[in-house]
């Protein structure tokens, strides 16, 4: 009972610093506030409140947002705006200077519900500085969880969160802040999981924000604002963003949802200029990092699910020093280069935590079961890599024997050399290097014997072991959802003798300081 009693304490505790009160109030001539805190109030305000440190200071500079327009605090600290008809939330975007406050259970706590729909609604909020400037911090991108049962949250709790729990202890350990997020595609279409998902997130040693993803929706729903009511009762706006260091990161819900799992991808034209909004608050020398579920890429997806305001994000994006997208839903990593107004966008397309829907510990393109980790330095990314799922941080490299046949299906067969002449050599050997991208910065050498052979060829192709593998031991068909063709594949040859019997190595170095190298064959399914 004592304990039970210390955990509401806590959480009330949380709650205040969150949202401490709601006070449309008896003090105006209507029945509503003319004045906060030596700010008059104008005659449109429809949401307004007060934002404090700990001391009772007021915080100006802090924007502030409905989800549709937003707002600075002033001098005073004091916000006011018209609130839009079908606003949820009112939501403060936490400064870099303070701490993300957080609930009873470690979750980020930023927003409170608006309530009063008719009058003005009042929310006061209350910042706690932090003790020394945090230009450094590590994020932690954590992509489609998408659990369909309580076995696959079983999984998700014994496997991906005590393996991130372990990266944010070495981070921690050097002094390092670390966030995380998620980028969508928490349940599968299962809102009786939703408690369940919570639960197997919160309470953990990083705070984790969430981000809305397709299967998030409720089906039943042909409206998208209904069809997202299960996730923000759980997590609160889909449109939001904070800060921390020099870096802006911000959520979108970039799924146009039409109900029974129709949807394209997105975002409105409201969204639109909120984000534009949200941005201007932001100075041009920041990071921007732009968090959603569906890709961006050159406009559609390879579903063809359209890009709606495509150009107008990236417009966006290209103003500031840096701009980064933080991307899931695919079930396999990719990274886009976007070229914009002169700037160069990375957008990280994340191989997912759920791997193929849970089937093993691979996606279908071969990248394991994972998560993204970007070390943050100033107004920039110093360091990133994909965290394998109980594997080490150095596991970036999976290599082959070209000419190896690992089974057939049909008229399939799952080997290089059978469908790609240039691999048809038994000197030939493959890597799969699921982090690299096309930028030119990476680079990959086939050595032997102590010496360089060549550089390896960067190609597109299927990781066949991955494909044989979910086709032949899990009784998936052959088709383009268990098997991938992306373009972070190597092939290089050896001066002589096999892979299977050569003293071969294959290093890989990122053009981030990291070298990594492999001079072991993936050669059967085996203790994967």
């Amino acid at each position: 009972m004592k304990t039970k009693i210390m955990i509401l304490c806590c959480m009330a505790a949380a709650l205040m610093l969150a949202c401490s009160n709601d006070k449309s109030g008896p003090e105006g001539g209507d029945g509503i506030e003319t004045e906060v805190n030596g700010t008059q109030l104008g005659e449109e305000t429809t949401l307004y409140g007060l934002i404090t440190d700990t001391s009772g200071n007021p915080v100006p500079g802090v924007a502030v947002s409905d989800g549709y327009g937003s707002v600075v605090t002033d001098a005073n600290g004091v916000y006011q705006m018209t609130r839009y008809k079908k606003a949820r939330f009112v939501w403060y975007s936490t400064p870099s200077g303070y701490a993300v406050n957080t609930s009873g259970d470690n979750y980020p706590l930023y927003y409170a519900e608006i309530v009063h729909k008719n009058i003005a609604d009042r929310h006061d909020f209350v910042l706690t500085p932090l003790p020394a400037a945090e230009s450094d911090f590590t994020l932690v991108c954590i992509a489609d969880p998408q659990c369909l049962t309580t076995d696959e949250i079983s999984r998700y709790v014994n496997e991906t969160i005590p393996d991130i729990e372990a990266t944010v202890e070495g981070y921690k350990t050097k002094g390092k802040s670390v966030y995380g997020i998620t980028l969508g595609d928490i349940v599968f279409d299962t809102p009786d999981l939703w408690s369940n998902m919570k639960e197997a997130m919160a309470n953990r040693n990083l705070p984790i924000f969430q981000t809305i993803g397709n299967h998030d929706h409720l089906q039943t729903e042909t409206s998208d604002d209904n069809a997202a009511a299960n996730f923000e009762s759980q997590f609160g706006p889909r449109n939001y963003s904070f800060n921390r260091g020099d870096a802006h990161i911000v959520s979108v819900d970039n799924v146009l949802y039409e109900g029974k799992k129709k949807y394209k991808g997105g975002i409105t034209d409201k969204q639109l200029e909120w984000l534009r909004q949200d941005l201007s608050h932001v100075d041009k020398n920041k990071l921007v990092i732009l968090c959603a579920h569906i890709p961006f890429r050159s406009g559609k997806s390879e579903t063809d699910e359209s890009h709606a305001n495509y150009d107008g994000v990236l417009d966006l994006l290209s103003e500031f020093a840096e701009a980064h997208i933080m991307i899931g839903h695919t079930h396999y990593n990719q990274k886009y280069i976007h070229s914009r107004n002169g700037k160069t966008i990375f957008e990280h397309v994340h191989g997912a935590a759920c791997g193929a829907w849970w089937t093993s510990n691979l996606c279908a393109d071969g990248t394991p079961n994972g998560y993204g980790v970007y070390e943050i330095s100033g107004n920039g990314i110093a360091n990133h890599y994909y965290k394998s799922t109980n594997k080490e941080a150095g596991y970036q490299i999976r290599a082959y024997a070209a000419t190896q046949v690992f089974g057939k299906s049909g008229s399939t067969t799952f080997c290089w050399a059978t469908n790609y002449p240039a691999m048809n050599d038994p000197k030939c050997i493959v890597a799969n290097v699921w982090n690299s991208d096309k930028s030119g910065s990476w680079k990959a050498a086939l050595w032997q014997d102590g010496s360089k052979v060549c550089d390896m060829t960067r190609v597109s192709t299927y990781d066949y072991w991955a494909y044989a593998y979910h086709v032949l031991y899990y009784s998936k068909s052959v088709g383009t959802t268990w098997g991938k063709n992306l373009d972070h594949y190597y092939y290089g040859k050896l001066a002589s003798g096999t892979p299977e019997t050569a003293d071969f190595e294959i290093v890989v170095e990122d053009g981030m300081g990291n070298t990594y190298r492999t001079s072991t064959l993936q050669t059967d399914f085996i203790g994967f």
